[in-house]
């Protein structure tokens, strides 16, 4: 049985969580949403208020019937700000975000970047973050971080990368953190692409919906490394980003592809003419949504959201989608789905992982300790406890 104090904490997180999904909300009906007892609901928010979590937002218009009309309830938007990073091989992205998705700064670079250079390399990065932050008077929050390769986000293992030279599990949340003493969630790359989409853009929650990361890496032709596109998805099933028993769920691989070709049936070799050799992209596209069919069928994904480099390289990536589904179909019956690209384009790992920060800010803790992890009001008072200190 959870002791009182983890209770607190479950319930105060549970009260946070809803006030972010539903912005205005009255301390009423947030009882009645969570069943809890209002006089529960009042002792809590009385808390979370004088800590400058939640803001009142004025009187509810559209109150009906008699009494004191309800006060509104919103997350204070100037809570803090989020640092979201993607690193990658050779290059690197970060963006500064409020709470809400509003980017207040961005940077980026080129840098080559392994196995061994790695943390260090992110503890720069938060330094930089940090003394923006600093120069503008706002308080850095925590860090979220992109990744290539298989990621158990969890323990904050970066289990495998091809292109950073991981070739053993290394244990990269931890040691992040140790160099610079923030907070850090990592996260697959592609991965992060849907965390953008349920932290910054609501209307997705709504939705089981897949995320796909193509990213162009410029190398030269006769390399020996893969080069050209790369693609990574990202699957949401009930709010939930799926990362399998092996944390290797959204690693694509085509059906005509092999150990040869790279990623497709076409050959990495030819790669290197895009995103320029337009006719080549149409055909990779067809080959990628060909594959995207089955998937986006056989879960029933009614949303589809191309990012990273493929918002800004569209060609005839939607119409081949809408095709490749059409034709994976074989029953006679209605259905609705969407095909977007991404507002972020290249920014979307990097906000993404923002995102993922957020989210874990709203989220309930797990009653059984399952995941070693601070999340939601936990969260929050270690944050707040850095920043008393």
């Amino acid at each position: 049985m959870a002791d009182s104090n983890r209770l607190h904490s479950i319930n105060t997180s549970r009260i946070l969580r809803t006030i972010w999904l539903n912005p205005g909300i009255s301390r009423i009906k947030v009882a009645e949403t969570l069943d809890l007892d209002r006089s529960t609901v009042t002792k809590i928010m009385q808390v979370i208020i004088d800590r400058g979590i939640v803001v009142t937002a004025g009187k509810n218009r559209e109150q009906s019937g008699v009494g004191r009309r309800q006060i509104n309830l919103e997350i204070n938007s100037d809570l803090g700000v989020v640092l979201g990073l993607e690193i990658q091989d050779a290059r690197y992205q970060g963006v500064l975000t409020g709470i809400d998705g509003r980017v207040l700064h961005s940077f980026e670079g080129i840098a080559k970047v392994d196995s061994d250079a790695l943390a260090d390399h992110a503890a720069d990065l938060v330094e930089r973050a940090r003394d923006w932050a600093a120069g503008n008077r706002r308080f850095l929050l925590g860090v979220g971080l992109g990744l290539p390769g298989i990621v158990d986000p969890y323990a904050g293992t970066l289990i495998r990368s091809n292109s950073l030279k991981v070739c053993e599990p290394m244990a990269i949340r931890d040691e992040i953190s140790a160099r610079t003493g923030e907070y850090v969630f990592i996260e697959n790359d592609a991965n992060c692409c849907c965390w953008a989409e349920l932290a910054f853009r609501k209307e997705s929650r709504a939705r089981n919906f897949i995320a796909v990361l193509g990213e162009f890496r410029d190398l030269l032709c006769g390399g020996t490394a893969p080069h050209g596109l790369a693609v990574g998805l990202g699957l949401t099933v009930r709010e939930r980003v799926l990362h399998g028993d092996h944390f290797t769920a959204g690693e694509y691989r085509s059906v005509g592809a092999t150990p040869e070709t790279g990623q497709f049936r076409i050959p990495y070799t030819r790669f290197c003419e895009l995103p320029d050799n337009r006719e080549l992209l149409r055909e990779v596209y067809r080959e990628l949504t060909e594959n995207l069919a089955l998937l986006v069928n056989s879960v029933d994904f009614t949303k589809i959201v191309f990012t990273g480099d493929l918002p800004a390289n569209r060609e005839n990536l939607a119409e081949a989608m809408r095709e490749a589904i059409a034709a994976n179909w074989s029953y006679d019956l209605d259905r609705t789905f969407e095909i977007e690209f991404s507002p972020w384009g290249n920014q979307s790992v990097s906000m993404g992982a923002a995102g993922l920060f957020v989210e874990k800010l709203f989220s309930v803790p797990d009653i059984a300790d399952r995941f070693q992890e601070l999340v939601g009001y936990d969260l929050y008072e270690y944050i707040l406890a850095r920043k008393e200190g």
